[in-house]
């Protein structure tokens, strides 16, 4: 995989675990705080605290109870540090009716803050973020209870195994108010550090957020411990001592790596994935007891659904009919075309370049081409930088996937085209992985588009849709989908897939991704196989994302070889996507240009270094090899390679 796709694919991050908390505090408080301190572990491996603080004041209106959290969690991602805070603050009465809420997430170079005032049936809510200030109003019925409001709730309603409440809380983090339910599962004695705390087990369940957590309360009704499952393993949060907690955050080491726990291995590698057309997966639960969520997207369809497993079809959607823009506001496009905190389109340094890019350009879906065209060529994938407001990532141009997904959606936003950011799994070499992209929407159909892992046209099938999220209510609507919660807790097996041509390929039970037989490669998925010199011997035939390498070589003394899967991006011309896999290698040499055996091929050589590059669009196959007189070896390795593809 070449430089500028391989680091363009990522794990998304998984916001929903991030907001499960409630993070310097938004409103002062005149007594001095209570405080508790959490360790946050995930995988059993700790990655940051959560700090707690409660007090009070008397006003003449009654007494106003102040709540302040601050959590951050240090996460190695691939090797890179990854720094993310949370800052919040809750007013409430001292019934525990909410009055005021706040939150600042930093989890990038500049942070997004929010504030909310709960007036009477509406909730006035307020974000800002790189010096722009954006409002909306949030309706409301009934009352919104805070931390003390639904601690108060617990020790009335909740005694025994069985007992059961429900509430409502406006979540600021979610932007939105939410139904919540608790049912207590047992009486559990739990030890913390040197105590021993009789507590009660509940299940807990926000609508907004989808998903199911554990809790215990302590005889106050307070929470000492929670868990939560999450794509990188369980996150628990249990109450500790300050100097523990912060040993966790402290940065001195990073945590073991854990976003490789998100990635699915497919049981084979899809052949030319960028193109393809169909996909029918097996979706089987890690966990018996998951509940299959309702995903609706407009290019996916449920075939069957049981307590075992659940069959998706994708279809990749046809170009859309030629539409204009920009579109005209109306409420079903409305929130898809406003401006907000991190989808910043109304920026002037990102509308000028918008009407540069897309010209004279009428047709709606063509300028969005253009505008994921920029993106892709001009981001940089950077592992550091989680989540960032779009004038942030326009400005310094680096980010992950959703920095990719979020820019690509302020620009068309910016040129009157309606957007929104989808989160789901992607395919590429070999497994499915977190991954965020953008749809624009055409008269009536929304259409995908990838410009980190970019196909020609409408992104292609090899994806599975989870969830989509305008932005309109905060970052936190991104871990609202209910799909989300399928994150890595689920195995995906390929039951079958099209091409370009449209034919479909089964792919039976139990069928094996590849063998080796003497001297023989074959796999029959990719259409390849590979006859390698009798003196060599096959290593390396399992390695996946971001690995590219199908099968490698090692022979006599040093010598070594790897045939590379690459995507490459649809618009370049073979000879500059050749020249800078080259460069990536550092081959050196002479750069030369030919066939092999009819497909387009690059090639350099140097003594001890060599590389054949054929391109199979939309997809180039690399072959590397090192050793003596490395020019007549990669000739000798090349004569045994074919390709035979079934589609």
């Amino acid at each position: 995989m070449n430089k500028g796709i391989k680091n363009r694919f990522r794990v998304a991050i998984l916001l929903l675990f991030i907001c499960s908390h409630l993070a310097p505090a938004l409103f002062s408080s005149a007594l001095p705080p209570s405080e508790k301190w959490f360790l946050i572990t995930i995988g059993d491996e700790p990655v940051g605290y959560v700090h707690e603080a409660s007090s009070g004041r008397s006003t003449p209106a009654g007494e106003i109870l102040v709540y302040t959290s601050d959590m951050k969690m240090v996460l190695n991602r691939l090797g890179s540090r990854v720094e993310l805070e949370l800052i919040t603050a809750s007013e409430e009465t001292g019934e525990g009716l909410q009055k005021k809420l706040g939150y600042e997430m930093r989890a990038s170079l500049m942070s997004t803050r929010t504030e909310a005032v709960v007036m009477n049936n509406t909730i006035e809510v307020r974000s800002e973020s790189g010096g722009k200030s954006y409002t909306r109003s949030v309706p409301y019925s009934g009352p919104l209870l805070g931390q003390e409001g639904i601690r108060l709730l617990s020790l009335r309603k909740l005694k025994k195994p069985g007992d059961a409440l429900e509430f409502q809380s406006f979540m600021p983090e979610l932007g939105a108010v939410s139904k919540g339910r608790r049912k207590v599962l047992a009486a559990e004695t739990l030890r913390l550090g040197e105590k021993e705390v009789p507590t009660l087990k509940v299940e807990e369940f926000v609508e907004a957020a989808s998903i199911k957590s554990t809790a215990w309360l302590d005889s106050n009704g307070e929470v000492v411990k929670q868990e939560m499952p999450t794509p990188f393993g369980l996150s628990v949060f249990v109450l500790t001592d300050k100097a523990r907690a912060l040993r966790a955050a402290s940065g001195t080491e990073l945590p073991a790596e854990m976003y490789e726990r998100s990635i699915i291995r497919s049981n084979i590698r899809l052949p030319k994935a960028r193109s393809l057309e169909y996909l029918k997966v097996k979706l089987v639960p890690k966990n018996p007891g998951l509940v299959w969520p309702e995903i609706k997207s407009p290019y996916q369809a449920v075939v069957s659904k049981d307590r075992e497993s659940l069959v998706l079809e994708i279809k990749r959607p046809r170009v859309p009919k030629p539409a204009t823009f920009p579109a005209a506001v109306n409420d079903k496009n409305r929130e898809f075309l406003q401006a907000n905190a991190y989808i910043q389109s109304d920026e002037p340094q990102v509308q000028a370049p918008v009407r540069k890019i897309v010209g004279a350009e009428k047709d709606l879906f063509k300028a969005s081409l253009k505008l994921e065209r920029w993106v892709s060529e001009n981001m940089e994938f950077d592992l550091g930088i989680a989540l960032a407001p779009s004038s942030e990532i326009f400005k310094n141009r680096h980010g992950t996937c959703l920095g990719y997904a979020t820019l690509l959606a302020t620009m068309t936003r910016a040129a009157g085209i309606p957007s929104r950011v989808v989160m789901g799994y992607v395919y590429a070499l070999g497994i499915f992985g977190g991954h965020a992209w953008t749809e624009v929407l055409a008269g009536e159909d929304w259409i995908p588009l990838d410009a980190a892992i970019v196909a020609f046209g409408q992104a292609d099938a090899a994806r599975l849709y989870f969830g989509t999220a305008s932005m309109f209510e905060g970052a936190g609507s991104l871990g609202g989908g209910a799909g989300l919660q399928l994150l890595g807790q689920v195995d995906i097996k390929i039951l079958a897939y099209a091409g370009a041509d449209g034919k479909k390929i089964a792919v039976p039970e139990g069928a094996f991704s590849y063998r080796t037989s003497g001297d023989m490669y074959e796999n029959p998925w990719l259409g390849l196989t590979l006859q390698k010199p009798a003196d060599f011997k096959f290593t390396k035939l399992d390695a996946v994302w971001p690995d590219p390498t199908v099968a490698a070589l090692e022979g006599p003394g040093d010598s070594k070889a790897e045939l590379q899967e690459h995507f490459l991006l649809p618009w370049r011309e073979d000879v500059e996507s050749g020249r800078e896999i080259l460069t990536g290698l550092k081959i050196g040499g002479k750069t030369e240009i030919g066939k092999w055996k009819g497909l387009p091929c690059v090639s350099a050589k140097s003594r001890l270094k060599a590389a054949l590059i054929i391109f199979d669009k939309p997809e180039a196959w690399v072959l590397v090899v090192e050793g003596q007189d490395a020019p007549k070896l990669m000739e000798k390795i090349a004569a045994g390679l074919e390709f035979q593809r079934k589609d």
